[in-house]
């Protein structure tokens, strides 16, 4: 259903400023002989600022699908007859150009000096921006966000987090607050990891530049002195590389981090945003407060943000437990709205009969978010991860150290740690002086959950290929730590070690194994396994033991 007459009239008024519409609306409707429709002259001038269709579904309040049908039924056919081109040839893209070879494109003397807040005409591109409506809490974050941009006027900012912590809603929420300071806004989502170069040549056109210039980051760096532009780039991690520790880029987007040092360094007159959940080495070398770099790391929502968000999802606000609930959540709020909705449904609103009878709840959209960040670690960023999963509590450096023996040097453990602060997945605090590294509580949760994993299927291979040459983690990791306070050994038996041994004993009921056989192999294969660590042979004795798999 289209919105009121007035609000679809009033959509994209900026068009006006660079192209002459009266003209171009009477001849649509003389080379055609129909009226053109208010959504359809809306849809032009959108076109003509160079939203997508997509986009302009979202401001008409239609669906993508049947704004595509209207669209290639009637505007698109009769544009393709003013600009005399074949039919069925229109490039929704394509509509600027195609009208300014055919001279709508108002030239600069024929603009009206008076009423446009600069020289150049203000253009818009939201790319794939979400659509914000529900928002909550963040206030004091936006205020601090808007000074570094129209106070501080920083060239570059970074806004990082976990998934699912809120980082996109918060930018475009900044963004939606400084665009009227700007004569171009570009949104462009990486999350395809397109080549800089791709990204460089979008860049340009959006910014009407001659394509002779060629795609170049000095190209872009001209315009940004020129013209007071902001940037934004979504899903930044997309461009750096899988299995790595943070900050090397993918082959094909080494660009990206010669662009940043070169916003974060040169004179311009514009910004940079970049969102994503992974802190570039750009950022992290250079960013401070008396600096034009500036990092922002977005944590959950406060207490009156969280209560906002669970309200808007049918709680009173007063219910015994929602205090409890959002500490335990750290405020994440995409964690929140799925806690929410599994309390309204299968414990009637009943918050403290949920945090009695469950553990940490994590739903499929967290899950996958979470998925997507750990696969993108390096093997001993998982491994510290794992063991900060298993302490179940901070953990200082020189623990990691003594824990993990010699899977890695001083150096390295420090590296990885260092990363797994830039990708948001670790906490660093103080205790009595001395610094020490956690996991908050969705990450511990979905952690634990793929330590069992991993370690059911080494056990599961091992009972398959009767030898100990599938272990790995059972070699470098302790299931259940002999000298934990009791709380913290009671934790790891019933996550860890329990549903371990529940999936040993279904494969060796499905493999009909011989118990006493296969341990007297296991055994002789590790008696003759070289190994450069004792401490490792301990593990793993120890560990079999635990399952149930040693004398």
């Amino acid at each position: 259903m289209l919105s009121d007459h007035d609000h679809i009239e009033g959509l994209f008024p900026e068009a006006a400023q660079g192209w002459d519409l009266q003209r171009l609306y009477l001849d649509l409707q003389r080379a055609t002989g129909k009226e053109i429709k208010p959504f359809e002259r809306a849809c032009l001038r959108g076109l003509l600022c160079r939203y997508r269709p997509g986009q302009l579904a979202f401001k008409l309040v239609w669906t993508s699908g049947a704004l595509r049908v209207e669209l290639n039924k009637g505007l698109y056919r009769s544009l393709e007859v003013i600009a005399e081109q074949p039919p069925n040839t229109l490039r929704w893209e394509k509509v600027p150009e195609w009208l300014e070879a055919k001279g709508y494109r108002l030239n600069r003397a024929s603009r009206s000096h008076e009423n446009a807040p600069s020289s150049t005409v203000r253009l818009v591109d939201w790319g794939e921006a979400p659509n914000i409506q529900a928002f909550y809490g963040r206030n004091d974050e936006l205020i601090k966000l808007e000074q570094w941009i129209s106070g501080d006027r920083c060239h570059l900012l970074a806004i990082c987090g976990m998934g699912g912590i809120g980082k996109t809603a918060l930018a475009v929420k900044l963004v939606e607050r400084v665009q009227d300071q700007f004569d171009y806004l570009i949104w462009r989502s990486l999350r395809g990891a397109q080549p800089t170069a791709q990204l460089l040549a979008d860049l340009l056109q959006f910014l009407h530049t001659d394509p002779q210039t060629g795609g170049s980051i000095s190209n872009v760096m001209e315009i940004l002195r020129q013209k007071r532009c902001l940037v934004v780039l979504d899903d930044f991690e997309a461009t750096l590389q899988d299995g790595e520790l943070v900050g090397a880029y993918r082959q094909g987007c080494e660009g990206y981090g010669e662009f940043l040092q070169r916003v974060g360094a040169e004179r311009h007159q514009s910004s940079v945003i970049i969102v994503g959940r992974e802190q570039p080495k750009e950022i992290s070398m250079h960013q401070g407060n008396d600096q034009l770099i500036r990092y922002y790391k977005v944590n959950g929502l406060q207490r009156q943000g969280a209560f906002e968000l669970l309200k808007a999802r049918g709680f009173t606000g007063s219910e015994n437990g929602l205090e409890a609930l959002v500490q335990q959540y750290r405020g994440n709020p995409s964690a929140l709205r799925i806690v929410a909705g599994t309390i309204q449904e299968l414990f009637n609103g009943n918050v403290s009969e949920f945090l009695k009878q469950t553990a940490l709840a994590l739903g499929d959209v967290l899950r996958t978010l979470l998925y997507q960040q750990f696969e993108r670690l390096s093997q001993l960023e998982k491994d510290v991860l794992y063991w900060l999963a298993i302490k179940h509590r901070p953990v200082s450096l020189a623990t990691l150290r003594s824990v993990m023996h010699l899977q890695a040097s001083g150096s390295e453990l420090l590296d990885a740690l260092e990363s797994l602060r830039w990708r948001s997945l670790i906490e660093k605090m103080a205790e009595q002086g001395d610094v020490q590294f956690m996991l908050e509580p969705v990450v511990l949760k979905y952690v634990s959950r793929q330590f069992v994993e991993e370690v059911s299927k080494e056990i599961t291979a091992i009972t398959m290929q009767q030898s100990l040459k599938p272990l790995k983690l059972l070699h470098s990791h302790i299931l259940v730590e002999d000298h934990a306070p009791d709380s913290i050994r009671a934790m790891q038996i019933r996550l860890v070690l329990k549903p371990i041994k529940d999936k040993l004993q279904r494969a060796i009921t499905a493999n009909n194994i011989d118990l006493d056989t296969f341990r007297e192999m296991l055994r002789e294969s590790l008696a003759t396994q070289p190994s450069d660590d004792p401490a490792m042979i301990e593990y793993t004795e120890t560990n079999l033991a635990l399952v149930g798999l040693w004398f």
